[in-house]
This record gives structure tokens, C-alpha cells and sequence, in this order.
């Protein structure tokens, strides 16, 4: 359903008046909670008069989807574009649109090739950084870790990676899959080499059996297992760094205004990743790996299972 909805918003520091309103297209994936939260999230950094042009995308993407894309595109000549989730961003850069365009709730953005688009936004990964900063606090132990992703995955994330490990003193152990069906073959190739594992990008677990095996594997090991979903976590895993949705719009919006008043072009920033995160740890799988969770990580927990 495409709705144009007037919103009494404005990003703060564009120098426009009120009479002039922007007009900012947002095409969601879905119509779902995760991706509401994210719109409102948008709306909420938002401080001024903003003309907000709605299209929620439902099923697969089809022709008359792109049929409306384009019209908006065509006939509101909005001033930003902004594709919420992966779908919705896969459907804005089908069009080859060099209007101005931000994403956001997407957690792999790199495998679209946005270089080639007028294109940037804020991935719903949480930073390596802050993720194996967290990580290697668990214990002194842990000195090799086991990340698992995709060879899909864009290389600099992994060199980026590599290189944070000898930031933080650890080493740092690929295991890369083609595909979902091919992880147990290859977890089981570096269970004896590392000290914890990390799914740096979870989203490619699509099946309860995958999971239970990951989380099985790591409990007959004793070893940490770091996931980014928490419902992973109340599944089995030990900690996870969990992306707020709401945040993720706000960050976007802050991204935003930037391009907006400083009439800068989207593909000359880079991907931002996203900061505000929730910490949550799973105690009984801590207690049956014989670890002892450090004070200060307890303390910034958002939330703990036990």
C-alpha cells in the first residue's frame, strides 16, 4: 500500500524553510514490529516539517512493486530515499536510482555493491570492535577464535577482523561457508583450535536444526559462543551484543542529516555500523562451560537468562 503521510518533522541543521519541506521516500520490507520500530526511530531523531512518502513491500518483490517505486520516484522527485531491511534496499538499487539513498535494518549491506549507486547507511552489525572487545573480556583464555560467516561476506569486513584480533591478542580462525547446509562440516574443522566461536553475522541460520547443532557443538567443547540475536542466547549461546531497532532509525537519521544539509553524495561516506547495542548472557551456559562472567560485563547487561 503506498501512502504519503505528512509528518510535522524536519532534519535538524538542513538549511531549508519551513514553507519547503523535504520529501523523504521510505520503502520497508515489511510491515512488521522490527522495521516500525526503525521507522520510528527515524521519525523520532527528526525535529522540524517533513513530508514522509510510505511504501511497505509485502511478499516477494514483483513488478507492480517496482511500478510504484518508480512512480514516486518520477512524479515526487523525493529528496532521500530510504530503503528499511534487505529487501527493500535489494528493490531501490534494482532501479539504478542515483537519488540519494540510506539504508538501514540490513545486516550484510555488502553484498549488494552499493559503490555503484548514489548509496550508504547504517548495517544492523554491531562493530567487530565492540563485539570482540567484549569477547576477549570473558577470559584470559581465550587467545584463537573461531568466527563463522560466509564467504559472501565482503573481504575487508574479514581482513578487518583479522587485523583486530592482533589488535586485542588474539588469533583469529575463518570458517567459511558457502552455504547454511555446509557449517557443520565446517565448524567441525576448527572445534580444536579455538578457545570461542563467533557468529559475527547470525542471520544466515535460518534452521532450528543448524542452530542446535552450533550451540551443541560449543557446549561439548566448553567454549564461549558469541551470537548477535538474543533469542540465540535464550536458545543456548552466551552472550550476544543484540542491535536496538529503534536505534538503528536513529542512527540512520543522523546519517541523514548530514546528506541533507551538507548536500553530500551517499556514496562518498561509508557504511556505518551500528552502535547501541543490548548485551544479554545466558548464566546456565556459562555455569556449564565452567566460566565466570567478569563484574563489569554483568553490570552492563541489559538482560541475563538462567
Amino acid at each position: 500500500m503506498l501512502a504519503a503521510v505528512i509528518f510535522f518533522l524536519c532534519l535538524s541543521g538542513h538549511a531549508t524553510s519551513v514553507e519547503s519541506s523535504l520529501k523523504i521516500f521510505v520503502v520497508k520490507s515489511n510491515n512488521i514490529n522490527s522495521y516500525n520500530a526503525a521507522v520510528d526511530g527515524f521519525i523520532k531523531e527528526c525535529d522540524g516539517k517533513e513530508t514522509i512518502i510510505e511504501h511497505d513491500l509485502s511478499g516477494s518483490v514483483d513488478s507492480d512493486d517496482i511500478d510504484k517505486i518508480t512512480k514516486v520516484l518520477t512524479e515526487e522527485k523525493p529528496d532521500l530515499v530510504v530503503a528499511v531491511g534487505a529487501k527493500a534496499l535489494s528493490a531501490v538499487t534494482q532501479l539504478k536510482t542515483q537519488c540519494p539513498t540510506i539504508f538501514c535494518m540490513v545486516m550484510n549491506p555488502a553484498v549488494y555493491d552499493l559503490k555503484k549507486f548514489n548509496a550508504t547507511g547504517v548495517s544492523l552489525t554491531v562493530s567487530p570492535e565492540e563485539q570482540i572487545k567484549v569477547l576477549t573480556s570473558l577470559s584470559p583464555r581465550i587467545k584463537r577464535i573461531g568466527v563463522l560467516l560466509r564467504k559472501q561476506t565482503s573481504p575487508e569486513l574479514l581482513e578487518d577482523v583479522v587485523r583486530l584480533g592482533g589488535r586485542y591478542n588474539v588469533e583469529i580462525i575463518p570458517a567459511e561457508f558457502e552455504s547454511e547446509k555446509d557449517i557443520p562440516g565446517k565448524l567441525r574443522t576448527i572445534l580444536d583450535k579455538v578457545d570461542a566461536l563467533w557468529m559475527l553475522d547470525d542471520s544466515y541460520i535460518n534452521s532450528k536444526e543448524t542452530l542446535e547443532f552450533v550451540i551443541l557443538k560449543s557446549l561439548e567443547n566448553n567454549l564461549p559462543l558469541m551470537a548477535i540475536s538474543k533469542e540465540f542466547v535464550k536458545e543456548g549461546a552466551l552472550i550476544s551484543l543484540s542491535p536496538s531497532f529503534f536505534a538503528n532509525g536513529q542512527q540512520t537519521a543522523q546519517l541523514a542529516k548530514k546528506i541533507l544539509a551538507e548536500n553530500v553524495k551517499p556514496k562518498d561516506m561509508p557504511i556505518s555500523f551500528h552502535k547501541n547495542f543490548e548485551m544479554v548472557i545466558n548464566l546456565k551456559v556459562a555455569r556449564k562451560i565452567g566460566l565466570t562472567i567478569p563484574t563489569a560485563l554483568l553490570n552492563d547487561a541489559k538482560g541475563t537468562y538462567e
